[in-house]
């Protein structure tokens, strides 16, 4: 998108909206917001709208002050720094976004943490070999896709905020989706949560008390 868009549009051609900011101030929501308006160059479709997607996955964010991995949207969107997944309908978007944003979905995505632990950088083959739900299963798909539905209006704390209501809800959602135990991914998303890289203190600091 560099070299052929504009970030500031002219008005010669007509925009077309970007997911564009990162970190506290990007996305704060798992539904997609757009949030710039970029131009092609050029006369005529934008040739970068034919990758649009319903989802969008992050390209790299900071593990304590972003707030989403994913997000998705009945619209299709591109992004800079967002990655687009072709190939998926509206349902089955909303449903992925929640099982990224999960406990679980995060823990994976940090298997392959790119070039900085505190600020990876996930290029595409880190999505494209990431396991997910089967998302042609109705049940999975629909009870996914129904938590979407829930939460797309509440703003998402950061990382660092601690364990919150929206992610116990999105750990629920996927535990009874996938026969999980729901109990255990709360004791994870709380761990999750303690881990240094992401609450930006280390255990113990300040004599708060947390445990290792």
């Amino acid at each position: 998108m560099r070299d052929d868009y504009s970030k500031q549009p002219t008005g010669e051609f007509e925009p077309f909206p970007v997911l564009q900011s990162k970190g506290a101030e990007g996305q704060q929501r798992i539904e997609a917001v757009p949030d710039a308006y970029w131009e092609w160059k050029k006369p005529g479709r934008p040739p970068i709208l034919e990758k649009a997607g319903h989802l969008l996955v992050s390209m790299g964010h900071g593990l304590s002050t972003a707030r989403l991995t994913a997000v998705a949207s009945d619209e299709r969107y591109v992004g800079q720094g967002w990655m687009p997944v072709a190939g998926l309908n509206p349902a089955e978007a909303k449903a992925a976004a929640v099982f990224l944003n999960s406990t679980p979905g995060r823990l994976l995505i940090l298997r392959c943490p790119g070039k900085k632990l505190r600020f990876p950088f996930y290029n595409p083959a880190v999505w494209r070999d990431l396991p997910i739900p089967d998302l042609e299963d109705h049940r999975i798909r629909e009870m996914l896709a129904d938590c979407w539905e829930a939460t797309r209006y509440t703003e998402v704390p950061q990382f660092r905020d601690g364990y919150c209501d929206v992610r116990r809800r999105w750990d629920e959602a996927v535990a009874e989706a996938l026969g999980w135990d729901a109990e255990h991914l709360a004791d994870l998303g709380d761990l999750l949560a303690q881990e240094p890289h992401v609450r930006g203190l280390a255990y113990g600091q300040y004599g708060d008390g947390a445990d290792q």
